[in-house]
């Protein structure tokens, strides 16, 4: 079957969502909030209790039930209150959860985005599948005028990669079977091991030289640059339409 739709990650796919985008963030809390902490220090130590919260989103418990879904809006609020407590600060959580949010949304595209996209969006269906709130994405796809055949974020699935309903969702909204999509993530265990486990291929995205876990399932490509990207759908296309 030939390939009918691509499917993209976002953050740190396709706009650039590193540490010091997050320092500055935190930055402008410590700022705004007064508070007599250093910005990474707050950072590192929100952390620690906002990666609990991933490790824990997808995790079943002893009757096979996932927990309740939690926004990341209401799952960084948690974790700032923690991380104030921490510091022995007085901060407002639910100030600091909302700026965070916010400043998604204002995140730059990399240089390898846009002209990418254009050729993508000219041969097949386009679509973006994102951990991510609806305050975050949206206003930042609007800002950069970018349109999909099909938007999906965790907050509308209630589910977060590398679950495989999320994966089905984006598929069904498109109307392609798994064979006729590609997926390309930045992640290994949300993006790639989440694509591959719902029968899609997909591409890993490397842009800082990190090392695979082979505990998971691997990618079928890899790249360091979105630039790499058009030869591989070509490719991939062509073996496709004659299988």
């Amino acid at each position: 079957m030939p390939l009918k739709a691509v499917i993209f990650d976002v953050y740190n796919t396709l706009f650039n969502n590193d540490a010091a985008n997050w320092i500055a963030t935190f930055e402008d809390i410590t700022q705004t909030q007064k508070l007599p902490v250093l910005a990474e220090e707050l950072w590192v130590t929100w952390r620690t209790f906002e990666s609990q919260f991933r490790l824990t989103r997808n995790a079943l418990d002893d009757q096979g039930q996932l927990p309740a879904f939690k926004t990341y809006q209401q799952a960084w609020q948690e974790a700032f209150g923690h991380a104030f407590k921490e510091l022995g600060v007085d901060g407002t959580p639910e100030q600091a959860a909302e700026m965070s949010v916010d400043a998604l949304a204002k995140r730059n595209p990399y240089q390898d985005t846009l002209q990418l996209l254009e050729f993508v969006k000219s041969r097949w269906k386009s679509a973006v599948l994102t951990n991510a709130d609806n305050r975050s994405l949206f206003p930042l796809l609007r800002y950069n005028e970018l349109e999909f055949d099909s938007i999906l974020t965790s907050e509308i699935a209630q589910s977060y990669k590398p679950n495989g309903k999320i994966f089905n969702n984006i598929l069904d909204d498109l109307d392609v079977l798994p064979d006729e999509a590609i997926y390309i993530g930045d992640t290994l265990l949300d993006d790639i091991h989440g694509a591959k486990a719902a029968g899609i291929s997909a591409v890993w995205i490397n842009r800082n030289g990190s090392d695979r876990d082979h505990s998971l399932l691997q990618p079928d490509n890899e790249i360091t640059s979105l630039n790499e990207l058009a030869e591989i759908l070509e490719k991939i296309n062509e073996i496709k339409c004659h299988d």
